[in-house]
């Protein structure tokens, strides 16, 4: 007898060729019915026999498109079918609902089977700069409004020809049900101006003059898939120092897009972890040790032993880099500000960095910058959460309601729950400048509408004058709903938490730059105990002055001259100040006759941007963790360390760092500074081991969580996890999120989840 089934499929399953997928798996079973796409996801109706409809129900997960996620698949309906209807498999238009749930998917790199077609003269689509099929291509960055299909995307402009319309209705066609899908004859274009924008020439013309003139040492801002890239050859110093000149961004390393995995190799050494992210259609700058032989220029990345790596991910760039080496391939921005996505923004804003242009007319209605990550043993941890992560979703530990996670303001994010799943948002830059604030409100409400979603609590930093917080607030008008302020790291705490799937209590290693604590002071080498209800502070770094405040974060070597102080007393500290750091001799006397009335932190970061100064290494940074950065790359060795001691005071576990800068300043100059800083790094971690064993002993706690921006200190992160291992202990380290503070966001959401949770 035949049955009737209705079954609602969800997760990242438009966009990604999951109708067509349903459409042959039906053909192929010898079902009737019909598949389309809704606000809740994926709408299917079979009619056939009851054990070919349970091949079909088991197909849809283990056949699945290789972009697509399935998070449920229900059987709304299944009764017996007395007449068997529809002797076809149909797709039917989409239905739009009140309740949105559909998971919308990230951008995805260009396919094999595109850039083989590309790559193909006999092909129709021979060298267009615009191929993708329900493999590849955009989705996020070119969708307005759901359910996902072309006229709500930025290829709404641009209607089919008669053969991609052929294309877009087989469903034997790999392009079947392809919302992007294009040619020559009807999709998007490029085209070359000159930096006053002046159109020079069109289509491939342009494409293959753009690749002369970066032969020719030109700069050139290519647009690409979610913003404008500057490229340029990163074989040339004075090419290199051009950009470097014009960005008015000195220090800063650059990116390098390689033209294959092969001239990947080639320039860094790519262990295995990082080789299968650079492959996937993910396709994330990936930090990657240099090798010294490769002849790339010492600017691209100056002082740093590592270069981010990443390959062309858009049909534009194979074909820009169809006969070079490598590419510097930069976000088209300046610093800290938002990636420029418009052409006339960036005709406007980037006249001055870029001596041509490649422009294209497909619109893009989210900007987004490349992902960043590195590689950690066999695994990786993100640095940055954007192109090709951004939207996808995380598994929240409560059914709650729409809540909004205000983020912090370095490292800015946001993010939104809807049930149980929290949506991060991307990576959007240091909320001090005004352009990230105006894009934290863009994004927001492309965010939210897209969702349609309404936040009924929101939830922010505990500083009270973080702009991130008043951003937020000014773009939901009207707000009345609840709000909590929540500590900065126990923010970081509850992400690491959630990231991993355990509920805690855990014990927190949370060590960053910056975080407003309880008690008013800057926090930011904190012991916790705690889970998402709530924590304890059971041990920090021995605090210290923070002369100037923020200008000791920009001159580290003022964090430096406090260090010596609280060590060796203010009239030697004042001495040797003026030994290090002969040029501030001036300014000496100034700081010291300031310090007792500088903030008091506790700062890790700004601890290895002091030994950092006191080691000569960087006296003023030009981007944040600089030297911190500088510090990491040079450590050497492991089996030396610096004494760090651990003290109980008032129930609470001291690292006291004092001895260790005693050490430095007695070795400095007598010591290569790369054993120096090994030392220090490895004497830290045999600190933070000690405190969480003793905390583990106190609690019977065995997890402990690892995050905060110093984490991205892979010799550090690599030291304690080993020596936490060996007590027995469990490291919860980032992976989905990065440890630095764009993971706030999801910790505030995560705590205002517990908070909120539906009964």
């Amino acid at each position: 007898m035949l049955s009737h089934r209705k079954i609602l499929v969800s997760g990242i399953v438009q966009g990604v060729g999951f109708r067509p997928f349903c459409a042959r798996l039906a053909e192929r079973l010898g079902l009737a019915g019909s598949v389309r796409n809704t606000s809740g996801g994926v709408e299917i109706e079979l009619t056939g026999e009851p054990e070919i409809l349970d091949s079909f129900f088991q197909s849809l997960s283990a056949e699945n498109p290789p972009a697509s996620v399935i998070t449920s698949a229900v059987v709304l309906e299944n009764q017996p079918a007395s007449d068997p209807g529809e002797k076809t498999f149909r797709i039917l238009g989409s239905k739009k609902e009140e309740d949105q749930s559909v998971l919308i998917p990230p951008d995805l790199a260009v396919c094999d089977d595109c850039t083989a077609e590309m790559r193909d003269p006999s092909d129709r689509r021979y060298r267009y700069p615009f191929i993708n099929c329900t493999n590849c291509g955009p989705r996020y960055t070119i969708i307005r409004d759901l359910p996902y299909d072309r006229p709500k995307t930025a290829m709404a402009p641009f209607p089919m020809c008669p053969s991609c319309s052929r294309e877009y209705h087989d469903s034997s066609d790999r392009r079947f049900h392809a919302q992007p899908n294009a040619c020559f004859d009807c999709g998007p274009s490029v085209w070359l101006t000159d930096s006053w924008g002046t159109v020079l020439c069109r289509g491939d013309e342009a494409v293959g003059k753009c690749s002369a003139l970066l032969d020719e040492g030109r700069i050139i801002a290519v647009k690409g898939i979610g913003g404008f890239h500057i490229a340029c050859t990163p074989f040339s110093d004075e090419v290199v120092a051009r950009l470097r000149q014009r960005k008015g961004r000195k220090d800063k390393p650059f990116a390098v897009m390689a033209s294959s995995i092969e001239e990947a190799e080639r320039m860094a050494h790519i262990p295995a972890s990082a080789r299968e992210l650079m492959l996937s259609p993910r396709k994330p700058i990936v930090l990657c040790c240099r090798r010294a032989e490769y002849p790339l220029s010492d600017l691209v990345a100056p002082g740093q032993k590592t270069v981010g790596i990443l390959l062309p991910y858009s049909p534009l760039h194979h074909l820009i880099l169809e006969e070079k080496k490598a590419l510097i391939m930069t976000s088209a921005n300046f610093s800290d500000e938002p990636i420029v996505s418009s052409n006339e923004k960036a005709l406007s804003v980037l006249s001055g960095i870029a001596d041509f242009f490649l422009l294209h007319d497909r619109e893009i209605y989210m900007a987004i910058d490349d992902s960043v990550a590195a590689p950690l043993g066999r695994s990786y941890f993100l640095l940055r959460r954007a192109r090709g992560y951004i939207p996808a979703p995380m598994a929240l530990h409560a059914d709650s309601p729409v809540i909004f996670g205000a983020g912090a303001e370095m490292k800015s994010s946001f993010c939104v729950s809807k049930g149980d799943l929290l949506f991060p948002g991307q990576y959007l830059g240091d909320m001090k400048q005004r352009e990230t604030a105006v894009y934290y409100g863009r994004a927001m409400k492309h965010f939210l509408t897209l969702y349609e979603l309404t936040p009924e609590y929101l939830v922010h930093d505990l500083h009270p004058q973080f702009l991130s917080t008043a951003t937020a607030l000014g773009n939901l008008p009207g707000f009345r709903g609840e709000k909590l302020a929540v500590q900065h790291h126990h923010a970081h705490l509850a992400a690491c938490l959630l990231e991993n799937g355990v509920r805690g209590p855990a014990i927190g290693a949370i060590f960053d730059g910056t975080g407003y604590g309880e008690d008013g002071t800057v926090w930011g080498g904190e012991f916790l105990v705690g889970d998402f209800s709530g924590f304890s502070r059971r041990g920090h770094f021995l605090p210290s002055r923070l002369p100037g405040g923020d200008a000791s974060v920009a001159e580290p070597w003022r964090y430096g001259l406090s260090l010596l102080v609280e060590t060796l007393g203010e009239e030697t500290a004042r001495q040797l100040g003026e030994k290090l750091w002969p040029g501030r001799k001036d300014m000496i006397p100034m700081i010291l006759s300031v310090l007792r009335f500088s903030p008091v932190t506790t700062s890790c970061g700004r601890f290895f941007d002091g030994v950092a100064a006191l080691l000569g290494l960087m006296e003023r940074i030009t981007f944040d963790g600089q030297a911190a950065m500088a510090l990491e790359g040079i450590a050497e060795g492991g089996q030396l360390s610096a004494p760090f001691t651990v003290e109980r005071r008032e129930g609470r576990f001291i690292l006291d760092w004092k001895p260790a800068v005693r050490w430095v300043a007695d070795n400095v100059g007598t010591m290569r500074k790369e054993i120096i800083a090994g030392a220090v790094h490895t004497g830290l971690a045999l600190g933070v081991a000690e405190i969480c064993g003793c905390l583990a002993e106190e609690t019977g706690i065995r997890d402990v969580a690892l995050s905060g921006g110093v984490w991205q200190n892979r010799r550090l992160t690599a030291t304690v996890r080993k020596l936490l291992g060996e007590k027995g202990l469990n490291s919860l380290l980032h992976r989905l999120v990065p440890p630095n503070d764009e993971c706030v966001s999801v910790g505030q959401v995560a705590i205002g989840a517990e908070r909120w949770k539906k009964k």
